[in-house]
Formats: structure tokens, C-alpha cells, sequence
């Protein structure tokens, strides 16, 4: 493989190490998947002169303005899944320890964004995919078909991501299980409950099925993660150990970020055109 990490001299980190590591790694990316998801719908709406404000896990429009929120939803998705499929294929050695990890989980969550859109169609009205079979009057067919192209793409991208973890891990059960599942599971309750914050943490009044429907979203930003198991097996990658130093940095930047989200984005970024009174 193209990584050195693979020589002799490395030495696995123990299960432990693996697991906060990718605990960090797996909230910190979450965060900065669903922010550029959100950001790409915003300036969507600043490039079409549209009324819109940003919050944390989504963006409020005029709903009259048909033509932004289709749009909006649009480059939304394909943002998430181009950034997501380069950070998975061309950008898969980026970084070290923690950072390999952080780049790691950004990829694969960007891109499960998209599928759990597809997933959660049928059952909820928020997402991008809801949106766009919701305005352009789908049968229910079309969400079905939908909710099956984003199971097949978690399946895929569980297996992709079985690579990594054999890579990462030392080859016991116990380390894959500590960061293909321990971090996952970890990351995502301090995922959702992070956002659930910014729904605690606010003046606004926000129907209980958006609240649910938003947290359900976010939990299943990762849940291509612990599918990886059945494939552990059947992928033979070269071990890639990481080394790892104090995630100081990293939690810091993760304190940092949250609190931006709770006490600052949770207040609304507002984009008002010119023509707006």
C-alpha cells in the first residue's frame, strides 16, 4: 500500500486509544459534515436572492419559493457526496493519528448523509431527499425506490469502510470492534446530543416532529459504521497503525465548535436580499 505506516516498526494503538480517538474524531467530523450540508443549502439561497436563515441542522426559507428550496436541496446532496467521495478515495492518507480518523469519518459521514436522506424519505418529511419527492408530487413508489438505493449505498459503504477499520485496527476482534463500533457508538450519542442542545438552548418554538426528525438524521449519520462487521473477513488491506498523541487539539476544537453551534448559529444567520423589507 502507499502508506509507510505499514513498516515493521509501527506498532498497533492499544483498543482504548482507538476508541476515544475515534470518539472524537467521529463528533468533530459529524459537526463539520452536517455544517458544510447546511452551508451549501444557505448559499444556495444567497446565490438565488433568497430569504433564508441558518441554523445548526438546517436552513428555515420562504417555503413559497419553490424554485430554492428544490435547488437548495439539490446542490446540498451532491456537495455532501462529492466531498465526501474525494475525502474517501483521493484524500485517504491524509493526516496522521487523529487527523486520519477526523478525515476518515468526514468522508464517509458526508457521504451517508445523502443516503440516510434517502433512507428516512418514506418515514419523515425533513431531508433532501423528502424535499425534492415531496415538490416535485413522487408516487409512493418513487420513495421506496429511493429508501433502496440508500440501503444498497450503506451496505457499500459499510464494506468500504471495512477497509479502514482492518487497516486501522490491529487485526483483533476487540480493536475493530473499538473503533469501528465503540467510536461509533460513543460519537454518536455526543453527535445527537450536541444538537439536541441546540434545540434546548434557543428562544425558538420547534414542533416536536422536527425535533425528532433532525435527531433521528444525525444519529443516522454513522449507521453504515457497525455494518462494517460482516465484511471484516472478507477485505485484506495492509495495516496502516496510527500513532496517536493527547487529542488536546482536538477536543479543544471540539468544545469550540459546539459552543459556536449552541450559543451562536443557534441564534440564526440571516440572508435578507436587498428587495426584503
Amino acid at each position: 500500500m502507499s502508506s509507510t505506516r505499514a513498516s515493521g516498526i509501527d506498532t498497533p494503538a492499544p483498543s482504548t486509544t482507538l476508541w476515544f480517538n475515534g470518539a472524537v474524531a467521529f463528533v468533530l467530523a459529524g459537526i463539520v459534515a452536517v455544517t458544510v450540508h447546511e452551508l451549501a443549502r444557505f448559499v444556495t439561497a444567497i446565490a438565488l436572492q433568497s430569504r433564508a436563515t441558518l441554523y445548526p441542522s438546517y436552513v428555515e426559507f420562504d417555503i413559497t419559493q419553490t424554485q430554492t428550496l428544490i435547488l437548495a436541496s439539490t446542490v446540498a446532496a451532491i456537495t455532501s457526496l462529492v466531498m465526501g467521495l474525494a475525502l474517501i478515495f483521493a484524500a485517504r492518507i491524509w493526516g496522521a493519528g487523529i487527523t486520519r480518523l477526523f478525515v476518515t469519518w468526514l468522508g464517509f459521514i458526508s457521504v451517508q448523509l445523502v443516503f440516510s436522506s434517502l433512507l428516512l424519505a418514506p418515514f419523515t418529511g425533513a431531508g433532501d431527499a423528502a424535499t425534492l419527492l415531496f415538490w416535485f408530487d413522487a408516487p409512493p413508489s418513487l420513495y421506496w425506490i429511493g429508501f433502496g438505493v440508500g440501503a444498497a449505498g450503506t451496505v457499500a459503504l459499510a464494506r468500504l469502510f471495512a477497509t479502514r477499520v482492518t487497516a486501522y485496527a490491529d487485526g483483533s476482534v476487540s480493536s475493530m470492534r473499538s473503533l469501528g463500533i465503540g467510536s461509533w457508538a460513543a460519537g454518536t450519542a455526543a453527535l445527537v446530543f450536541v444538537y439536541a442542545l441546540t434545540f434546548t438552548f434557543t428562544t425558538r418554538s420547534h414542533a416536536i416532529e422536527m425535533v425528532s426528525d433532525t435527531l433521528i438524521g444525525v444519529a443516522a449519520s454513522g449507521i453504515f459504521a457497525p455494518l462494517f462487521y460482516p465484511f471484516k473477513g472478507k477485505v485484506r488491506i495492509v495495516n496502516e497503525f496510527l500513532r496517536f498523541r493527547k487529542p488536546t487539539a482536538a477536543l479543544l476544537c471540539l468544545v469550540a465548535v459546539g459552543l459556536l453551534l449552541v450559543f451562536v448559529v443557534n441564534n440564526g444567520v440571516d440572508f435578507r436580499p436587498n428587495s426584503a423589507r
